[in-house]
């Protein structure tokens, strides 16, 4: 039986390539944990918990300090059960979903290595290959112009953030970066900043001006779920949500409220256990998917695409916190071609 020796997690520092900037937090290193489970016959297998405050409550010493508290729980475990020790884990920490991530992708990592299986495999192998936007920050107009010019020969799609002080500054950020890219698809990502009404207002603005959105994400608060349902059903663009869906039982109860057209899947909110379910709960309600990020390293962005290739159940992707880092030396089980993942 090969079993868990030791479960080691340490701090990963990652310098940000521009200050990345959104509605509620601005990072200029990104700050994660690493997590080496080792079983004992020397085989290793690593996962990554970076968290977002103001998504799950967690930050990187609270993340920390719960990997190391059960990490002697799960000592011994069997890892051909990578099932039944997740289940432990969440029963360990409850409601610390990104600890909980990073022990899950450390210990299917091990048990895919384990076996010579590539992750992507092991979620059914669809394909071999996703593509991912470009995310631009919130930074002044004439900045995000010059980003969406240096973008537009690689990137098809751009993710911007929008729900910084100055509404008239995020409508011309948005239009200089239109200008800037003129072919690409724009996705504009307010996380929670508006009221209801004021998205409304916002999106129709954009119409007005000539831009066309692909989708539009978290405009109201994470709580707001009615509010989520009144944007769906007053502007044109599919609604998104993002910190409202942390976990399968808040997707549930957007899925119960019709409150959205399409859900947001991260790793650091839902680990590989609840994006699976949740996979399985969009796709038999109709809900779209989108997989994104949390400024992750190498190590928790090749999670998350093994995760899409293996599926084939996300319609957009939103991958490029390795982009946005400066580089880290970091282990990578994908490789990159622009915008283009691969396993």
């Amino acid at each position: 039986m090969p079993a868990v020796k030791s479960i080691e997690a340490r701090i990963v520092e990652i310098p940000q390539k521009v200050v990345f900037e959104t509605a509620r937090s601005r990072t200029e290193v990104s700050r994660a944990i690493h997590v080496a489970i080792t079983a004992d016959d020397g085989a290793v297998g690593l996962g990554e918990a970076t968290p977002a405050e103001y998504v799950t409550g967690e930050n990187t010493e609270s993340v920390l300090d719960s990997v190391q508290r059960a990490a002697e729980e799960l000592r011994g475990r069997d890892v051909r059960r990578w099932r039944a020790f997740c289940e432990d884990a969440r029963r360990l920490l409850p409601g610390k979903l990104t600890a909980c991530a990073g022990l899950e992708i450390a210990i299917v990592d091990l048990f895919c290595r384990m076996r010579s299986m590539k992750m992507a495999e092991f979620f059914g192998g669809v394909q071999d290959s996703v593509v991912s936007d470009l995310t631009i920050p919130i930074v002044p107009p004439s900045q995000a112009y010059e980003l969406a010019r240096e973008a537009a020969p690689v990137y098809r799609s751009l993710k911007i953030k929008v729900g910084g002080p100055d509404r008239t500054e995020d409508l011309e950020r948005v239009r200089q970066i239109h200008l800037g890219a003129p072919r690409a698809r724009l996705r504009i990502d307010a996380n929670q900043a508006f009221e209801p009404d004021d998205a409304i207002v916002f999106v129709r603005k954009l119409e007005d001006l000539g831009i066309p959105l692909e989708l539009v994400e978290q405009p109201v608060a994470k709580e707001d779920v009615q509010g989520l349902r009144y944007c769906r059903e007053r502007i044109g663009p599919p609604v998104f949500a993002d910190e409202s869906a942390r976990d399968p039982a808040s997707v549930m109860a957007l899925l119960k409220a019709e409150a959205v057209d399409g859900v947001n899947i991260k790793l650091m909110k839902s680990g590989f256990t609840g994006a699976l379910d949740i996979i399985a709960m969009c796709r038999a309600a109709g809900v779209q998917l989108m997989l994104g990020c949390m400024l992750e390293s190498p190590v928790g962005i090749g999670a998350a695409v093994h995760l899409a290739c293996g599926t084939g159940a996300f319609s957009f992707l939103d991958l490029d916190a390795d982009v946005l880092g400066k580089p880290t030396g970091l282990p990578q089980n994908y490789t990159r071609e622009g915008e283009t993942l691969r396993v």
